[in-house]
C-alpha cells in the first residue's frame, strides 16, 4: 500500500496507524539513540513521538509530492521532543556514553574512537548535533533535511560545512588535551 494510502486510512482507523508505526519505528528509534545514547531515554522520547503522530495524524497534510512527507514529519516531531529533553535536563543531565569503545565513526578524515567523537558531539549546539546524527548516522539527503529543519537546502550545506569545521575544531583541541594530560 502506498504512503499516501496508509497515512488516510490511519487518519479514520486507528489500528492502520500500526502499520506506518512499524515502518518507522526503526528509523526514529536509531536516530534518537544516537542523540541520547541512553536506553530508557530514547525509549521515551520515540514513545512520545509516535504518540504526538498519532494523536495529530489529522493535522499532517502532503503538500506535494516533493516537498512533504511523512518521514520528514516524524523525524521534526523527534528533533522537537529530543531539543525538548534536553532544555529540561540541561543542567543535571550529562551524556550517557553507550558499550561502544573503540568503534571508528565511517567516513572521518582523523581516525578518533566513537566514544570520543560522542563526547565532543555534546560540545555542539543542541541544533547542530541533529543536524550532524540527520545527516551522518542517518544519511539523510539535504532534500529531506530541508523538509524537516524547514530551511533551504542550501543554508543546511552551510551550516553543515561550518558544523563540520567546528566539531574538527572540537576533536582536535580535545586530543590535544589529552596528549598534554598524557605527557604532563
Amino acid at each position: 500500500m502506498e504512503e499516501r494510502e496508509l497515512i488516510n486510512r490511519a487518519k479514520s482507523d486507528i489500528k492502520a496507524f500500526d502499520e506506518l508505526y512499524r515502518l518507522y519505528y526503526p528509523k526514529i528509534n536509531k536516530f534518537v539513540y544516537y542523540r541520547t545514547f541512553d536506553e530508557d531515554v530514547r525509549n521515551e522520547i520515540v514513545s512520545n513521538v509516535f504518540f504526538k503522530a498519532m494523536k495529530n495524524l489529522n493535522r499532517f497534510r502532503f503538500l506535494d509530492s516533493h516537498r512533504s512527507s511523512f518521514s520528514a514529519w516524524l523525524y521534526r516531531i523527534a528533533v522537537s521532543e529530543i531539543n525538548q529533553y534536553f532544555r529540561e535536563r540541561k543542567r543535571e543531565l550529562k551524556i550517557a556514553y553507550g558499550k561502544h569503545n573503540e568503534v571508528p565513526v565511517e567516513n572521518m578524515e582523523y581516525p578518533y574512537q566513537f566514544e570520543y567523537v560522542k563526547k565532543c558531539l555534546a560540545q555542539l549546539a543542541p541544533y547542530e548535533q541533529n543536524l550532524i546524527a540527520l545527516k551522518y548516522f542517518e544519511k539523510k539527503p539535504y532534500k529531506e533535511l530541508s523538509e524537516i529543519f524547514g530551511k533551504k537546502e542550501s543554508a543546511l550545506k552551510v551550516k553543515v560545512h561550518r558544523t563540520l569545521k567546528k566539531l574538527n575544531n572540537i576533536l582536535e583541541q580535545e586530543n590535544g588535551h589529552e596528549n598534554d594530560r598524557r605527557y604532563a
